[in-house]
């Protein structure tokens, strides 16, 4: 497990879900903390409440750019290609899963078995970690690195 994922362990044990997770990462990186806001991103937990929406990593690392690709309250030119990069990037990444939402990428990571109701978090860590990985790239490559 990288260092990442073991930084992480204790904030998945208390119920964290991945939207969670790179948004406090990504406050971490700015050096401050939101825990608001970091609450508020449970609303893209389980694909939106299970609703069959979208991987939490790709609408949470959306947000997380977004973040980090507004300087002085107003976004950077480029944040509509740089989001636009990341979801081409997750698209692809998860391209052999059946689709993008939650539950297509939790059975593709082999994270849980058809009828179980949540993704196994230990499973989809591998995902988060490599969904960080680029955000760091892209927030690098875009200047937007705090």
């Amino acid at each position: 497990m990288d260092a990442v994922l073991m930084e992480l362990l204790p904030l998945v044990r208390s119920g964290h879900c991945c939207s969670q997770l790179l948004m406090h990462l990504t406050l971490q990186l700015q050096g401050t903390e939101n825990q608001p806001l970091v609450e508020s991103m449970k609303g893209l937990c389980h694909g939106i409440g299970r609703s069959d929406g979208p991987c939490g990593l790709l609408t949470g690392g959306a947000c997380a750019l977004s973040l980090l690709g507004h300087k002085n309250g107003a976004p950077i030119q480029m944040l509509e290609p740089m989001l636009n990069e990341y979801a081409s990037w997750f698209y692809d990444r998860v391209e052999g899963y059946g689709g993008y939402d939650c539950d297509n990428v939790a059975q593709g990571l082999n994270a849980k078995k058809p009828g179980d109701a949540m993704p196994d978090p230990v499973a989809c860590g591998a995902l988060l970690s490599e969904c960080w990985g680029k955000i760091l790239e892209l927030a690098e490559s875009y200047e937007i690195m705090p």
